[in-house]
């Protein structure tokens, strides 16, 4: 420090700022009213998100509903194929093709399960910022 810093550091300890009257008040307000408003957006979003993790649970109990028990006479019935496939050929080349049969059978809905997981992940996803 140099002694002209000094000597204003003296000359000027008792003088008042009026630059700072309020400025710190004002500012904390300011923070204050950003940081309740973030909160609430915040808890507005996880509402959202509950609100549409509960519609889309819903959805999902219906389609299990309605299509669960079809789904798994199916998947049981292609794995029932598979291990016959496997187990009772006579060759390697005709349980390969009965196993590949019995795969593609199952496929699409495999394929529409995980058609609709991918899309509620994209969901999800766009929601967050």
């Amino acid at each position: 420090m140099t002694d002209f810093d000094a000597l204003l550091k003296r000359s000027f300890a008792e003088a008042h700022e009026p630059a700072d009257d309020g400025f710190v008040v004002n500012v904390g307000h300011a923070v204050a009213k950003r940081e309740a408003s973030l909160k609430l957006r915040g808890y507005m979003q996880l509402g959202a998100i509950t609100i549409g993790a509960a519609a889309v649970s819903w959805g999902l109990y219906g389609f299990a509903g309605v299509f669960g028990q079809e789904i798994m006479a199916s998947v049981g019935l292609e794995v029932a194929r598979a291990h016959a496939a496997v187990s009772t050929a006579p060759d390697a080349g005709a349980a390969a093709q009965g196993f590949i049969q019995s795969m593609g059978a199952g496929l699409t809905q495999i394929l529409l399960v995980t058609a609709a997981l991918a899309g509620g992940a994209v969901a999800y996803r766009a929601t967050q910022d």
